[in-house]
């Protein structure tokens, strides 16, 4: 098989402006290799290349057509690399033609990614249709919201009729029920006429039960043996190995080719075997596909422990593969904990040209020590679930301090991300997508509570976002990600903590009181004064008091409890 190229997938099945089909398949064990094309009983046989790849190229299989392979004239399996599965994943692969989509956004330009303001959403519970097309008919909100990137959780097909398993098993393919590949494309494109960037959660760790990334056709579902699980590879030799990283580096390309996503971000990547190796591999072609096309895309890659990296798909490829880390923190014991973690998080930056793997178990295998944030993306919430309660005793969160959560992460040196909900006060949003039983027995969709963002502290709160993310996006010091432009200090015994961020003439100091107590505050010797521009206690975001409009050197104010305080140098 030649070589991965950037311009074409090479593996799955592709076709020609000719509308023939190119199929390549894995199946180094098989001793014949047959596909059959809408059930029928004739097969078309595929050729050995002595690499472990079968192909064939044919006019016998069009797009939307369902087809199988045959291994050794036995068993019936489906694509390793298919794009639909719309009888499930026990079902025929469809054949889909990627390149037969017309694009409407030639104006889009994937901005910086410290310009990112993020916004994560599962499909299948964002909206009562759990749907592509549904989320399109969102996104004037989001943009209402001040949100320019969205990140889909795993949109690959699920062996349930529910979106609550996070099993993965065809890396290629889009959820039928959501409206397969064809509406994936309609989204992103949707978005960036918008003006809003997509990034993909890919699993790439959940490919088997076993972390191995791929090892052949016969790993994946057989239609004669519906309902069961695959069957786990063998221990992979290195010519799997290969394939198994020409596997997932074809489908990174395919969803920057193919469907224009502008980021993917590679869940527990550090899992996989030769992951340095996998990684770089990736971000190379990456950077190739970039030079061809002229677009911008970006790798973020989360470890187990939900702290994300980001590596810039646009550095040259001749430089070393860079993973950028820090010391997150976590929003669980918020009184004691949230603000000696936040000023580790927003004072300590660390860049790494060892294998990241080395420097993630290092800096970040803390027992005792939950980790929930990352140099480039910062989000209140742990990934998976949102907390609700505000401390270890379990006790409700307050609007004052989900207030003050959200506050610190727009102001943070790093990329904020916003849950689905959060914003209107929703928790727990990933939990929705567990089945619910309705008294006829039944499964009902779960879907946000989209009726609460018409009720207060609701309304109110989803307005204080919305300020939030106005305010990142007009000051230059707050959206410029500098780490040598800010200083903080921090006063423990009170629990509160002074943000100043700076950016040419751009200056701005943020107070927070983390403390359930009013605590007074020194303002710093910085030859300035200071307007505000946020206040979290003021009473318009139903807090007890506003602080003081204006400030100067040496001042001493008084900070409400739970609150954050933003002013700017006049």
């Amino acid at each position: 098989m030649d070589q991965t190229t950037v311009s074409r997938r090479l593996i799955g099945v592709t076709f020609t402006a000719e509308q023939k089909a190119n199929v390549v398949v894995w199946a180094p064990r098989a001793n014949q290799v047959a596909i059959t094309v809408n059930g029928d009983t004739h097969t078309l046989p595929l050729t050995s290349d002595d690499t472990g790849y079968w192909t064939v190229t044919t006019d016998q299989l069009k797009p939307g057509d369902l087809y199988s392979f045959v291994i050794d004239g036995e068993k019936e399996y489906a694509d390793p690399a298919s794009l639909a599965q719309p009888q499930g994943v026990y079902g025929p692969s469809q054949a889909f033609d990627t390149r037969t989509f017309y694009w409407e956004e030639s104006c889009w330009v994937n901005p910086p990614l410290d310009e990112y303001i993020l916004y994560e959403l599962d499909t299948y519970t964002f909206t009562p249709e759990g749907t592509f097309k549904a989320v399109v008919n969102k996104l004037g909100y989001l943009k209402s919201l001040g949100i320019n990137a969205i990140v889909i959780r795993p949109v690959t097909p699920f062996p349930d009729s529910r979106n609550w398993s996070s099993d993965g098993v065809f890396l290629y393919a889009v959820q039928a029920s959501y409206g397969g590949p064809a509406q994936l494309q309609q989204l992103i494109n949707a978005c960036h006429v918008k003006g809003i960037a997509v990034i993909m959660d890919l699993a790439y760790n959940q490919l088997d039960g076993h972390g191995n990334s791929f090892s052949d056709c016969r790993t994946y579902p057989s239609r004669r043996q519906s309902h069961q699980h695959p069957s786990k590879p063998t221990h992979a030799n290195e010519a799997q190995q290969e394939a198994g990283r020409r596997y997932l580096v074809e489908n990174a390309l395919m969803w920057f080719r193919d469907f224009h996503v502008d980021a993917l971000r590679l869940n527990a990547a550090h899992t996989l075997p030769e992951s340095e190796r996998l990684l770089k591999e990736i971000r190379q072609q990456t950077n190739t596909l970039s030079a061809s096309t002229g677009r911008h895309h970006y790798l973020l890659i989360e470890n187990g422990v939900n702290l994300t990296s980001a590596v810039e798909a646009d550095e040259p490829a001749s430089q070393p593969m860079q993973v950028l880390g820090h010391e997150g923190y976590s929003t669980y014991c918020v009184e004691h904990e949230l603000s000696r973690h936040l000023t580790k998080t927003y004072r300590e930056d660390y860049i790494y040209d060892e294998p990241f793997s080395t420097v993630l178990r290092d800096l970040f295998d803390r027992q005792t020590e939950p980790v929930s944030g990352s140099p480039f993306v910062l989000f209140s919430q742990p990934h998976e679930r949102m907390p609700t309660a505000g401390d270890c005793s379990g006790q409700p969160i307050s609007l004052d301090l989900l207030k003050l959560m959200a506050g610190s992460i727009m102001v943070s040196p790093y990329i904020p991300t916003l849950f689905m909900g959060e914003e209107w006060g929703v928790t727990n949003p990933f939990d929705l997508a567990q089945p619910e039983s309705s008294e006829t027995g039944t499964d009902s969709h779960p879907a946000l509570p989209w009726d609460m963002l018409d009720q207060q502290p609701n309304k109110m709160l989803f307005d204080y976002y919305q300020t939030l993310t106005a305010l990142r996006r007009q000051q230059p010091a707050l959206h410029h990600l500098n780490p040598r432009e800010i200083d903080v200090i921090q006063h423990k015994e009170q629990q509160t903590m002074l943000l100043h961020r700076w950016h040419g003439a751009s200056d701005i100091i943020c107070l927070l009181n983390f403390s359930a107590e009013p605590q007074s505050i020194t303002i710093p010797v910085l030859n300035k004064t200071w307007c505000k521009l946020l206040d979290s206690a003021d009473p318009r975001w139903s807090g007890p008091a506003a602080s003081p409009d204006d400030l100067s050197d040496a001042e001493t104010l008084t900070l409400q409890p739970e609150s954050i305080v933003v002013y700017k140098a006049q």
